[in-house]
C-alpha cells in the first residue's frame, strides 16, 4: 500500500487538531465548572438539567412568596394586637362606667377615654401595609376598609370593602390566605341579644340577666324567616300563682304579681291576676363593629338623661359587643398563626427539596475536577505525542539520506 506524502500529512495534522479539541473542550470545562457545555454534549442529561432548573426557579418564586406571606401576616397580627390591647382597655373603663358613685365629671372623663380609644381602633381597622394597601379591606385594597359617616344615625362606621383575600402560591399544591377582610374581622360582630314585651293583658318589665343562657334560647329558636315564631306568650293560670310560656318546653314557673321570676335568663316583672298574659319578642340578631359599640356607650356616657336601668343595659351592651368582638379578633390571630405555621412547614419542605434538586442538577452538569485534570494530563500527553510524531515523520524522506 503506497501512502502519499500529503496523506501523511493530512493524518499528522488531524490527529493533533483532534487532540487539541479535546484539550480544549476539557480546559473549558475546568474553566467554567460545567461537564455540559452544550446540549449535544449530552441531550438527556441537558434536558434533566432544564427541568431541575425550571424547578428550582419555582422554588425559589415560592420562597419569595413564602416571605412575602409571613411579612403580611405578621404585619396584620401586629395590628390585631394593638387592637386587642385597646378593646381591652375599652372593657374596663366600661366596668367602672357601671360604678353608682361616679359623678358626671367621671362618666364625661370616661366617655372622653373611651372616645379616643374608638378612633384609635377606627384608624387600626384601617391599617395600612408598606404598598399603601388596606390590610382588611379584601379585594378592594386601594380603598379604606372603613369610612366615617358623621351624618349617619346609629352605625356611622360603615365597611366598604368586601370579603376577599390575598393569597399566595407557597409551593405547587398549597396555597395560603395572607390577609383577613375587616367583615370577617370586626363587622360579622353579633351585638347583645336581647328581647321586648310587645303585648299581653299584663303590666311587664323585662331585662337580661343572664345573658349566656338566653344568648343560648335566642340561636336556639329564633326564625329569621317567620316573625310570629319569635313570640312567646306567658300565660298566668287560674289560681294566679303560676305562669306557662309556649315555648318548645313549655317551662312552668312560680309567680307572684309584681315579684321578679326568671325565664331563659330574662328577669320578668309582671303585674296581673289570673289568667293574665305577656308576650316576649326576641330581636332580631345585630352586628356592629367595634367602633360602632364604642361610639354608642360614649353618646350614653355623654347623654346625662341616660341612668338606671338604661345605663346598664348600655353598659350591658358595650360589654358583650366588646367580647365578641375580642372573640372574632382572637379567632382570628389564631388563624393566622395556623398559616404562618403551615408557611414555615412548607418552607422547610422546599429547602430541602431545593436542596435534593440542586445535588441532582450538580451530578449531570458540574465537572468532577479529579477526573477532569486526569482527563487534562492524558490529553496533554497525547498532544505532545501527536506533535512529535508530526515532526519526525515529516522529516523522512530520501533527500535526508543524500
Amino acid at each position: 500500500m503506497r501512502i502519499s506524502n500529503n496523506q501523511i500529512f493530512d493524518r499528522a495534522i488531524n490527529g493533533v487538531i483532534d487532540n487539541q479539541i479535546g484539550l480544549s473542550e476539557t480546559q473549558l470545562q475546568l474553566s467554567s465548572g460545567k461537564k455540559l457545555i452544550t446540549p449535544s454534549d449530552d441531550p438527556v442529561g441537558a434536558a434533566s438539567v432544564l427541568r431541575l432548573t425550571e424547578e428550582l426557579d419555582q422554588i425559589t418564586q415560592y420562597n419569595r412568596n413564602n416571605t412575602l406571606l409571613q411579612n403580611s401576616l405578621s404585619q396584620e397580627e401586629a395590628v390585631l394586637s394593638n387592637v386587642t390591647s385597646s378593646a381591652n382597655r375599652a372593657r374596663v373603663l366600661v366596668v367602672q362606667a357601671g360604678n353608682g358613685i361616679n359623678t358626671d365629671e367621671d362618666r364625661t372623663a370616661i366617655a372622653g377615654e373611651l372616645a379616643q380609644i374608638r378612633d384609635e381602633i377606627f384608624d387600626l381597622m384601617n391599617s395600612q401595609d408598606a404598598n399603601g394597601n388596606y390590610i382588611f379591606a379584601g379585594n378592594q385594597s386601594d380603598s379604606p376598609a372603613f369610612v366615617y359617616n358623621a351624618t349617619a344615625t346609629g352605625n356611622r362606621y360603615v365597611f366598604q370593602g368586601d370579603d376577599g383575600q390575598n393569597k399566595l402560591q407557597l409551593s405547587n399544591n398549597v396555597t395560603v390566605a395572607g390577609s383577613d377582610s375587616g367583615k370577617d374581622v370586626f363587622e360579622n360582630v353579633l351585638a347583645r341579644l336581647t328581647g321586648t314585651v310587645t303585648g299581653g293583658t299584663a303590666n311587664a318589665s323585662v331585662k337580661v340577666i343572664q345573658q349566656g343562657e338566653f344568648d343560648n334560647f335566642h340561636k336556639a329558636n329564633y326564625d329569621a324567616v317567620t316573625a310570629a315564631n319569635n313570640v312567646f306568650t306567658g300565660t298566668v293560670n287560674g289560681a294566679g300563682n303560676q305562669i306557662t310560656f309556649d315555648d318548645p318546653d313549655a317551662t312552668t314557673l312560680n309567680f307572684t304579681s309584681g315579684e321578679p321570676f326568671t325565664f331563659k335568663g330574662v328577669e320578668f316583672t309582671v303585674t296581673g291576676g289570673a289568667a293574665s298574659t305577656v308576650e316576649f319578642t326576641l330581636s332580631q340578631p345585630e352586628k356592629k363593629n367595634l367602633a360602632v359599640t364604642l361610639d354608642e356607650i360614649v353618646a350614653a356616657l355623654n347623654d346625662p338623661t341616660v341612668s338606671g336601668d338604661a345605663l346598664s343595659e348600655a353598659l350591658n351592651d358595650a360589654l358583650v359587643g366588646l367580647d365578641n368582638g375580642l372573640k372574632e379578633v382572637s379567632n382570628t390571630v389564631a388563624t393566622i398563626g395556623g398559616r404562618v405555621k403551615v408557611a414555615t412547614s412548607v418552607y422547610e419542605s422546599n429547602l430541602d427539596l431545593e436542596i435534593a434538586n440542586k445535588d441532582a442538577r450538580s451530578k449531570i452538569e458540574d465537572v468532577d475536577y479529579a477526573e477532569a485534570i486526569s482527563e487534562l494530563s492524558k490529553q496533554e500527553t497525547a498532544l505532545q505525542a501527536a506533535q512529535q510524531t508530526f515532526g519526525r515523520v515529516t522529516n523522512l524522506s530520501l533527500f535526508d539520506y543524500i
